[in-house]
This record gives structure tokens, sequence and C-alpha cells, in this order.
């Protein structure tokens, strides 16, 4: 039975077959239940328990992000010149150490606003060189007809914890109290440290480059410049974070001003979502590899994360507005993932972590920038306007960036493929 199990899964699954995968698999999972537990008990922190002002909510976002954003580029370069294993180590205790710290403040009721967004900004600066840095040592692992197998199964991960985190952290947050899920963050980093340490045997070409950063970063632009596909991916990507943002940022408004729930149903409305984009994770490899139409799967998953947000604005029924989350993390997360499938899987290895940092700069670019969208809609047409409003552009813009080049897209991902 175990063995017919363990073929079952390698068949599906097959990154899993690699051991060192699924070290770092499980220790990145354990990592990111606890992240997005704090990431829950963060938001409602901010609002409503601390202060009343809901435009803070992308303020705090933006402190967050920009960081990164400022910064993806010259991390990606950096992360192709040092160990990424040592590297990875490093922003995880980095992580661990700022959850501490914010663990420290609120059981000594001492937590300000201002210790929030010092925090937060420090997380984003760390979180610029931790992205590559996942990107590049997990696709290291496989061997590369397994890449999208890794790549889906990375985003399962994320999405589980998307789902159980939230979920555990508005239980925790109602019983418990709110520095717990900041306690629980700052050991779950732990797993990752250990199992990445666990890793005995080197990544299989964990080499680096000598160029100069301004030699190497034109490396990376040239090749995207060179590759109009891959230029329409990251368009892609970063008009989906930008406009699906304001919707995230105001999630804990919905919960509390309009569907009148407490940290629970906060924390339902963001499970359902990752519970959507695990299941679209979990089905991405067999999809993407059976599909004989995959950029016809890129249209229907854009256009319904723009027909979800759009409705999400309009609901007034919970239980709905779940139905809604589900989707919409379902297509969110098969953009994205079929975006970064295709960036990994035609990268060259000397370039992997610039490409990385490009991508990272459009993945989290948009999100500062739809925070503070969120903040100002929120302040001068309420929250359902800014997320319906959001839609409509996110639908727009997709449509144009589609449109302008479809015969090449297709084409050239008939090729990729």
């Amino acid at each position: 039975m175990l063995t017919k199990i363990k073929h079952t899964v390698g068949e599906f699954l097959p990154a899993l077959r690699s051991a060192n995968y699924r070290l770092y698999f499980w220790g990145q999972g354990i990592s990111l239940v606890g992240t997005w537990m704090q990431d829950i008990a963060q938001s409602w922190l901010i609002y409503p328990v601390l202060t009343n002002n809901k435009s803070l909510l992308g303020i705090v976002s933006f402190v967050n992000l920009i960081p990164t954003a400022v910064l993806a580029l010259f991390a990606g370069v950096f992360v192709d010149r040092v160990s990424r294993k040592k590297g990875l180590i490093a922003t995880q205790s980095a992580f661990a150490f700022i959850a501490f710290i914010l663990w420290l403040l609120i059981v000594t009721k001492s937590i300000a606003v201002w210790h929030v967004l010092v925090a937060t900004f420090m997380t984003g600066v760390v979180f610029a060189f931790d992205m590559p840095f996942r990107q590049s040592f997990m696709i290291e692992l496989v061997e590369k007809k397994y890449y999208g197998s890794a790549i889906g199964l990375n985003a399962a991960i994320f999405n589980a914890a998307r789902a159980i985190g939230p979920a555990i952290a508005g239980v925790l947050i109602a019983t418990i109290g709110i520095s717990t899920a900041y306690l629980v963050n700052s050991v779950s980093f732990f797993a990752l440290i250990f199992g990445v340490r666990a890793i005995r045997v080197a990544p299989k070409t964990e080499q680096t480059t000598k160029k100069p950063f301004k030699e190497g970063l034109y490396d990376g632009l040239r090749y995207i410049r060179q590759n109009k596909v891959l230029a329409v991916l990251l368009g892609i990507l970063f008009c989906l974070t930008l406009f699906t943002w304001p919707l995230a940022t105001l999630l804990p408004v919905f919960a509390h001003d309009i569907f009148h729930m407490d940290e629970l149903g906060f924390g339902l409305l963001h499970a359902f979502f990752g519970m959507g984009a695990l299941v679209a994770a979990l089905l991405f490899y067999k999809i993407f590899t059976l599909t004989k139409n995959i950029y016809r799967l890129l249209v229907i998953a854009m256009s319904l994360a723009v027909t979800t947000q759009i409705l999400f604005s309009f609901s007034t029924i919970f239980v709905l507005s779940l139905f809604l989350q589900f989707i919409g993390g379902w297509a969110v997360i098969t953009v994205i993932t079929f975006c970064n499938t295709l960036l990994q899987t035609t990268v060259p290895t000397e370039l992997r972590g610039r490409i990385a940092s490009f991508y990272s700069l459009v993945l989290i670019g948009g999100m500062p920038f739809g925070g503070l969208l969120g903040s100002i809609g929120v302040a001068t047409v309420g929250p359902r306007m800014t997320v319906g409003i959001s839609g409509v552009l996110l639908g727009l813009t997709m449509l144009v960036l589609i449109s302008s080049t479809r015969g090449k897209f297709q084409t050239k991902l008939a090729e990729l493929v």
C-alpha cells in the first residue's frame, strides 16, 4: 500500500522524488504557516486594535513592499554572486529575529504603530533578497524536466500555508491573543533553516558570477528585451498584483465593517483564497503538461480573476464572498504559476538569479502601489468602489497586454511548451 502511494505521488508530484527538495519543501511549509499567521495578526493589529484608521492598512503595505521593489534588481545580481544556501539561512534568521522583537513589544504592551512600520520596512528589505534566494535555490534541487512540478509544489505549499495559517491565526487571536501569532512565526523559521542546513548535496550548479553589478544587471535586461513573451509575462504579473492588492489590503475592512465579522471571519476570508490557490497549485503541473492550448488556460484564469474581484466588491453575503475568494485564489495563482514556470524553464542557469529579481520586482513592485491605491480609495470612495474599480482596471490592462501581441504570444508559448 505504502509503495503504491509513493508511486502515485511520484507520478503526480515528481519533484518530491528528490530528497533535497523534500527537505526544502516541508521546511518552507512550516515556515510559511507562521508567516501567514503573523500577516493576519498584523493587519488586525493595525485595524481595528491599535487604530481606527483604515487608510493605514495601505500605508503599512506600502512601507513593507517598497524596499523589496527598490532593491529587487540589486538583490538578483547579489544572489548570483554568493552561496544561495547560506543566503537563504541568513534571510530566515533575520525574519525570525524581527518577529521575535515584535512579540516582545506586544507582550510587554509597548507596541506602537511606528514599531510596526519600522519592523515592516526591515522585513521588506530582507524579503528583497529572500525571494530570489528561494527561487534560485529551489529550482537547483530537481532535474530540469521536473521544474514545472517543483514550481507548482512551491506554489502549493505557499497556498496551503495561506489557507491554514489565517484560519489558525483567527482562532488564536480570538482566544489567546495577537502576540501568539508573532511567537509562532518566529519559531517557524527554524524549520526551513534546519531543512536547508540538512541538504548535504550542493545544488547542481551552485555557481557565482564575478561580473560587475551594472554589467550583470544589463545582462538580465538584455535577455528580457530579446524575449518579448517574457516581457509580456512580466507585464501581466505587475498588473495582476497592482490591481488585486487593494482587495487583499482592505480585507480587514470588509470583514469588520461590511460583513460584521470578528478575527475568525477575517481569517476565513484569507483562508478561502488560500484554499483556491492551493487547488490551483496542486493541479497546475498536470494541467500545464496535458493541455493543448495553454494560451486559453491563461485567458480563462485572467478572466476569472477579474470577474471574481468585481463581484466581491458588490457582495453582501459572507458565504458568497468566501466562494468568490476561493475562485479568485485559483485564478490568481494559476496566472502567477503559469508565468513563473515559463520564466524559470526558459532562463539560463547563470542568469536565473537576475531574472528572478526582475520577477520579484514586477510581482512585488505592483503591491505597494496597490496598497496605496487601496489606502487612497478607501478614504475617498470607500472599500467597495475601490475594489470594483481596481477589478475593471485589471481587466482592461490584461486585455491590452494579451491583444497587443496575441499572435506572437501564442506562437512562442507553443515553442516553449
